[in-house]
């Protein structure tokens, strides 16, 4: 639709003001040549296409006034196609002009000897007053682009204050509701239609948000706690100030419900099932098989295993497959946290509590947890006097805030993990026996990655895939030496080695398969360490010997690079892996 067409109305009624002004008819045209507005004989008109070589269509093209005292002896006019029938004696074009760009034409037609005589005599002055309201459509348009434009973006944002999870209100100067997304009318049970205009504490009673009006501040991550119609709600809010001309002139507020979980917020995460833990060992599978058994509970899971093994990966995998899937999965590495920061890390802690505290205080984990899944990671590790509290938590299932003296019940499903033998700590006495046997209810022992060598090169591809996503290299795969490196090596750090591994050779590699030749130097020399290297013996059997001396000589001919083993590997009608045991098998220098 082009921009005259979307103030056709305002457009008709300047068209009229400059024919009864002007006692002559007038015709407004876009630029696609559709007649906008027209008075007297062209009202008729309005809607229709110009067709013929229309001198309209040239001042489009080439902007200019053009001022045509007598069509009957006008050059232009002579290549009308509708010149035998046009009843215009004289006429008066101006464009109209947005930017660079006319985007219409307004006419002044003379129908009549003295309206053609009127022309002729006043034309600059005509002229001046038609090009005054060109200027006016051409502001017209300008507005209504620039309304659409508002328009468009309340509409975008909108969108997207609807799409966030988190609850977001906005208040004028007067502390009154201006704006409320859909999360908010969902928190606080309320829908937008019914409060806008309402003052905040009618709507959002207790917040410290009309503070922000007063003073200008704004906060982070304020957790308020507020009785609404007798239910205590707690959230967690953050607001900030707007402003006008250095005045605030309203606030905007983000808030989230502490220890609740919505639909919204649970598809924020991503959702990990056991079908998505790659490898299909004997090994893994029956780990999964045993972990699935412990999703279809609530009961305190214990995952042990080396560091690297994918302890989190099965932590949410039972999380997600069970009954609470759609609640909050909250995971805390105890060996990672500072000592004296873990305690209010995971009980949280009230407003003063410690110099620094946070003024509102802070949730801790636990209660971030509630009705979902807590993971604590390296448990092992967590300090003696904190194993106590923990204790009392899952014995009581309360939780206190440090400096807090109201205890909160809790619903959250604990499980632990560590890569340390538990059993041997609470023999030393750095670990609780009574928390570890709190703990050990259903205890889940992942395998080491060179005890499952069989998901090594799955895990590779599906490593190898997700790097070549993010680098946007083609890599199809490994050589089949690379692949033999990768298969013999120990991987003392499991599966998060493994990853860094495969990150690095396709950061290294320029081909389009890895090779041994950008693996870690600690991957290529073990393909001569996992298995000892033999001496020949004097007594060895001749088929040996004869075998021996054949791959020397394939060898020394093809030479001991990686390309020369490939080619004395298809001259030995063997495969590239088989000529590696045997160069292993023999002792053979291979370079």
């Amino acid at each position: 639709m082009s921009s005259l067409r979307q103030i056709q109305v305002t457009t008709q009624q300047i068209a009229e003001a400059i024919s009864s002004a002007l006692s002559m008819d007038v015709t407004i045209v876009d630029d696609s040549m559709v007649r906008i507005a027209g008075t007297g004989y062209h009202q008729a008109t309005i809607g229709q296409k110009i067709t013929g070589n229309s001198v309209y269509e040239k001042v489009i093209h080439h902007p200019a006034e053009y001022i045509i005292n007598d069509v009957s002896t006008y050059q232009d006019c002579a290549k009308c196609e509708k010149r035998t029938s046009c009843m215009e004696l004289a006429q008066l074009c101006c464009p109209i002009i947005v930017g660079t760009k006319a985007i219409g034409v307004i006419g002044l037609i003379a129908f009549s000897p003295k309206q053609q005589l009127e022309l002729a005599k006043k034309d600059q002055r005509l002229l001046s007053f038609v090009r005054k309201m060109a200027e006016l459509i051409a502001v017209k348009i300008v507005e209504e682009d620039s309304l659409n434009r508002i328009v468009f973006l309340k509409n975008q944002m909108e969108t997207v204050l609807n799409f966030i999870a988190e609850g977001v209100i906005a208040i004028d100067e007067n502390a009154k509701v201006i704006n409320v997304n859909f999360a908010a009318e969902k928190l606080l049970k309320i829908k937008a239609r019914d409060v806008i205009g309402f003052h905040l504490n009618e709507v959002f009673p207790g917040t410290p948000i009309p503070e922000v009006l007063r003073d200008g501040i704004g906060f982070i991550n304020r957790e308020v706690s507020v009785w609404n119609k007798g239910i205590h709600y707690h959230y967690m809010v953050s607001a900030k100030p707007m402003f006008g001309e250095e005045e605030v002139r309203g606030v905007v507020a983000s808030f989230s419900a502490v220890g609740e979980w919505t639909v919204q917020q649970s598809l924020v995460q991503d959702r990990l099932t056991f079908g998505d833990i790659v490898g299909s060992s004997k090994a893994l599978l029956q780990i999964k098989e045993e972990a699935a058994k412990a999703a279809k509970t609530s009961s305190t899971v214990l995952i042990m295993g080396e560091s690297g093994t994918g302890k989190e990966v099965f932590a949410r995998a039972i999380h997600y497959e069970g009954d609470r899937g759609n609640r909050p999965f909250v995971a805390v590495n105890c060996g990672a946290i500072p000592e004296n920061l873990l305690e209010s890390e995971l009980f949280g802690y009230e407003e003063g509590a410690f110099t620094g505290a946070r003024k509102g205080g802070k949730p801790g984990k636990f209660q971030l947890a509630n009705n979902g899944t807590l993971f604590l990671d390296e448990i092992g590790d967590m300090p003696h006097f904190l194993q106590v509290k923990l204790l009392r938590v899952l014995q009581e299932k309360t939780v206190e805030r440090v400096g807090g003296i109201k205890a909160m019940s809790l619903n959250v499903r604990i499980i632990a993990a560590t890569n340390r033998n538990l059993e041997e700590l609470v023999k030393e006495g750095t670990f609780r026996d009574d928390l570890y046997y709190r703990l050990n209810v259903f205890p889940i022992e992942l395998p080491p990655l060179r005890k499952r060598t069989g998901d090594i090169m799955e895990l590779a591809k599906f490593f190898l895939e997700k790097q070549t996503k993010s680098s946007g290299k083609k890599i199809t795969g490994f050589t089949d030496e690379a692949a033999l490196c990768m298969k013999n090596y120990d991987w003392p750090g499991n599966i998060r080695e493994l990853e860094n591994v495969v990150e690095c050779a396709v950061i290294k590699t320029s081909a389009e398969v890895i090779d041994v030749d950008v693996l870690l130097t600690k991957l290529t020399a073990g393909i001569q360490l996992y298995l000892p290297i033999q001496p020949v013996m004097s007594n060895q059997g001749s088929d040996e010997f004869e075998e021996r001396q054949a791959i020397m000589a394939a060898l020394n001919a093809f030479g001991k690079c990686v390309e020369g083993k490939k080619k004395a590997a298809a001259h030995l009608g063997m495969g590239i892996a088989t000529l590696y045991r045997k160069i292993r098998k023999y002792g053979i220098e291979a370079g």
